[in-house]
């Protein structure tokens, strides 16, 4: 699986939750004042304020219109709970982390931010995947893992390790820790052996991988990208070992198949081949540090209802 689905379904209710609450105050602040109808059951003509008798027009539909009341109304009702939550968490985290003197630097979020981006061919592929799959923009994207890497020094805060038990946690996962060969594949999936066949025929003769996912590959996942599954592990778990095994015996550009896979038969080829940069020992130690206290620590999930109650928040009825 494309890593960056696989980040997508954990940061997708987040982002919502953000893009909820920037169009609520889009709506409310930013909205032009001509556009703008009675109330429903008031005559604007019977004496009262104007600004207290109209609304503000969202968008027209035939001989209907929706008024931003009405978006909002239907906005809050569905992600408001979130939206609302996010933001108190938010509050306790950074009244929590000023009372421990905990600070995450300029530095830490960039490297927090190079592992997100490990499965996408750089920076500004991956900064434009967010914004176009989540509405994400690098500022906000910035800004989430800025009050998540927090979070994580609230929750590790507590826990106390021994240097024995960090390099027993090393030498137990020396394969995370090591250099590792990544491989990027792009994929066509076909309903039938025959089908695939065909394709490997036409790009034998030359036809364009991209184009021709983009035609053929029922796998809406990735068909609109050209087939593109992005940068993976060789071991990695969400693609079919079939895949990975034929992968490894490819040149960059070359192509294989019919492999049989969950949803038909796939032709694959192989775009690219890199072998990650080894971690010096202080950075393997530091990371097996956070990783191993993590584990030991309560889930980051309780460590916001905790400071939630901590801080007495309080939801006021509208």
């Amino acid at each position: 699986m494309k890593k960056d689905r696989a980040l997508k379904s954990v940061v997708l209710l987040q982002a919502l939750c953000m893009i909820v609450l920037a169009v609520v105050v889009v709506t409310r602040v930013l909205s032009p004042p001509s556009a703008t109808i009675p109330k429903r059951g008031e005559d604007p003509e019977d004496g009262n304020d104007p600004s207290q008798v109209e609304e503000k027009i969202a968008a027209k539909v035939g001989t209907e219109q929706i008024t931003n009341e009405e978006l909002e109304d239907q906005l809050i009702g569905q992600y408001g709970s979130s939206v609302l939550r996010t933001l108190m968490v938010r509050a306790a985290i950074r009244q929590e982390t000023q009372a421990l003197d905990l600070h995450v630097t300029a530095e830490e979020i960039d490297k927090e931010l190079d592992v997100m981006m490990a499965g996408y061919e750089g920076k500004s592929h991956y900064y434009s995947s967010m914004k176009e799959q989540l509405g994400l923009t690098k500022e906000a994207i910035r800004t989430d893992t800025e009050y998540r890497l927090l979070l994580e020094k609230i929750a590790i805060s507590p826990i106390v390790l021994t240097e024995a038990e960090v390099n027993a946690y090393i030498a137990d996962n020396k394969d995370q820790f090591s250099s590792h060969t990544q491989i990027r594949l792009a994929w066509i999936v076909v309903n039938t052996k025959s089908d695939a066949e065909d394709l490997l025929h036409k790009l034998e003769a030359g036809e364009d991988f991209s184009l021709m996912a983009k035609t053929y590959s029922i796998d809406s996942d990735t068909a609109d990208s050209g087939g593109d599954l992005g940068l993976l592990d060789l071991e990695d778990d969400y693609i079919d070992p079939k895949v990975l095994q034929a992968a490894k015996k490819l040149k960059i550009g070359e192509s294989a198949g019919p492999i049989t896979v969950e949803n038909g038969q796939a032709v694959i080829r192989l775009l690219e081949e890199r072998t990650t940069q080894e971690l010096d020992e202080q950075s393997i130690y530091e990371t097996a540090h956070k990783q191993l206290a993590l584990m030991r620590a309560n889930s980051l999930h309780d460590i916001e209802e905790e400071l939630l109650a901590k801080y007495k928040a309080t939801i006021i009825p509208r």
